[in-house]
C-alpha cells in the first residue's frame, strides 16, 4: 500500500526525474497542468518491476506499479512511498555457479574452513540496504516475521550472510582502526559466513518488544541466540533451538 501523501511518479528513462501533468493528460480534480503526477495515498498497488540504483555507498529502490483494483498503470515510484518502505522484500536469487570456488559469492565457511556452496536470496534490510540470507533459512525467517506481525511486532534484519570478501573488508578496516568499523571476526571465522546468522534490530535487550517476542517465540522457528554479548545476534539452528525450547530458554548457554 502507498503510505506517503506525496508519492510522485518518476520517469522510466530518468528515474531521478518526476513526471508532471500535461494538457493531454486526464488530470484529476484538484490538480492542474504542471503539477507532479501522484499516486493517491492508501492505494493498493502491485509491483511489476524493481530497479536497484546505487546512491553513493548505499542503494535506492524503485518499483513500477499498477493499481491493484483496476490494473491501471501508474509507472515508477520510490519504494520509500510504500507501507514498510520495502523492508523484508526479496528481490532475487543467486545460485552457485558450476565450479565456483571457496572465495565465490556463494561460498560458505565455518571455523576457517570452506564448507560448501549455498543458494542466496537478496533481501531488503531494516536500513533499506541489500542483504543476503540462505535459501534454506528464508522459509523459517519469513514464517517468524509473519507470526510476529500477527502479534503486532515488526522483525527485520540488518545483517545476514557475508561473503569471504565482505568479511575480509570488515575485518581489515577494524584492524586498521577505521572509524565506523566495529570488532569483526577473521574472514572464514564469522558465523555470518556459514549461512546461519542474522542480526536483528532489537533496540536493546529484555524488556523491549522485539527482543521479548523473540525470546518467547524464536525457537519455535529454529532460531536461537548464540552470542552472550550481542542481543541482536540470532542463528538458525533448528536442533539447538529445539533443545533450548525444551528447557524453556532461548539461548545456547542457559
Amino acid at each position: 500500500m502507498v503510505s506517503a501523501s506525496d508519492a510522485r511518479v518518476r520517469s522510466a528513462s530518468d528515474i531521478w526525474s518526476f513526471l508532471v501533468y500535461t494538457a493531454t493528460d486526464d488530470i484529476p480534480l484538484g490538480s492542474k497542468v504542471g503539477d507532479y503526477i501522484l499516486i493517491p495515498k492508501k492505494t493498493n498497488v502491485v509491483v511489476r518491476n524493481v530497479r536497484i540504483v546505487p546512491a553513493g555507498a548505499k542503494h535506492r529502490f524503485f518499483a513500477e506499479v499498477e493499481n491493484a483494483e483496476d490494473g491501471r498503470r501508474f509507472g515508477w515510484t520510490s519504494t520509500n512511498n510504500f507501507s514498510g518502505k520495502f523492508r523484508n522484500v526479496t528481490l532475487s536469487k543467486t545460485d552457485p555457479v558450476p565450479g565456483a570456488g571457496r572465495y565465490a559469492e556463494t561460498a560458505a565457511w565455518r571455523n576457517g574452513i570452506y564448507i560448501d556452496q549455498v543458494t542466496l536470496i537478496n533481501i531488503v534490510d531494516y536500513h533499506l540496504e541489500l542483504e543476503k540470507i540462505t535459501l534454506n533459512m528464508a522459509g523459517p525467517y519469513f514464517a517468524m516475521v509473519g507470526a510476529a506481525a500477527a502479534d503486532g511486532v515488526k522483525i527485520f534484519i540488518n545483517s545476514g550472510f557475508r561473503t569471504y570478501a565482505a568479511q575480509k573488508y570488515l575485518y581489515d578496516n577494524w584492524k586498521k582502526g577505521v572509524s565506523g568499523f566495529n570488532l569483526a571476526a577473521k574472514p572464514g571465522y564469522s558465523n555470518h559466513q556459514d549461512g546461519t546468522a542474522l542480526d536483528i534490530p532489537v533496540s536493546g535487550g529484555p524488556g523491549l518488544p522485539v527482543y521479548d517476542w523473540l525470546a518467547s517465540h524464536a525457537t519455535s522457528f529454529g532460531f536461537v541466540r548464540t552470542v552472550k554479548s550481542e542481543y541482536w545476534h540470532w542463528e538458525y539452528r533448528p536442533i539447538d533451538a529445539a533443545k533450548a525450547k525444551a528447557r524453556k530458554k532461548h539461548t545456547l548457554w542457559d
